[in-house]
């Protein structure tokens, strides 16, 4: 509930003075419109009136659960709603990402699909570029990109969200290269065109893959 209007220095002095002339804390209110807690709030303790904070809400946890629930959230294997089912039935997982937001050491992150390329990656890469920024439209001719993509039927890789612990390092989750329920397609592209998408089937060997590269070799 809303506090009402505080009294004014006039409103104090006068209240002073009729309590010095003995009237009751009723007869004060009367005389100056206001209510008699309000009389008996500044009679009480009239030095500190208006200037003590009220307690608020208490809080939905005591610090000893929010440093469990902290420690839990660090491991970086549950989300609000698990940690909410884990630890806090009582609290809304809203709640619990207000609490992870708010504190300095978490930050909602997206994993790693695959670990950072290493320092001799990057120079194989670079000397790569390299070799080829010289190369001119009759060489590259002659090559072709082509890539793979798996789609997953248990969901996407991609989407590994969680609760960052900013003093440990970024979690890594490994991709499915095969198995567990996917789709593997291929497709090319070069000078001459862009290939048939193709869906592969069955373990990818010498043989498996010929027919793919027999259909991609004619755009050459």
């Amino acid at each position: 509930m809303a506090r009402g209007r505080v009294l004014t220095e006039k409103e104090k002095g006068e209240i002073s003075a009729l309590h010095k002339c003995r009237l009751s804390e009723r007869a004060i209110a009367k005389v100056l419109e206001r209510s008699r807690p309000l009389i008996h709030a500044y009679l009480t303790c009239p030095d500190t009136y208006t200037t003590t904070k009220r307690p608020g809400r208490p809080k939905q946890l005591t610090p000893t659960a929010e440093r469990r629930l902290f420690q839990e959230a660090s491991k970086g294997k549950s989300s609000a709603p698990k940690l909410k089912t884990q630890l806090h039935p009582d609290l809304s997982a809203r709640r619990i990402r207000e609490l992870l937001q708010k504190h300095p050491g978490f930050k909602f992150d997206k994993r790693m699909a695959s670990p950072v390329l290493t320092k001799h990656h990057k120079a194989n890469r670079l000397k790569w570029a390299r070799e080829k920024v010289t190369w001119d439209a009759a060489k590259w001719s002659q090559v072709v990109f082509s890539d793979e993509k798996k789609f997953n039927l248990d969901g996407p890789d991609d989407l590994q969200f969680y609760w960052h612990d900013l003093r440990f390092e970024t979690q890594i989750h490994w991709r499915h290269q095969s198995g567990g329920g996917s789709v593997m397609v291929l497709g090319a592209f070069c000078a001459g065109g862009k290939s048939e998408l193709v869906i592969l089937e069955g373990r990818r060997t010498v043989n498996a893959m010929s027919t793919p590269c027999r259909s991609i070799s004619c755009y050459l």
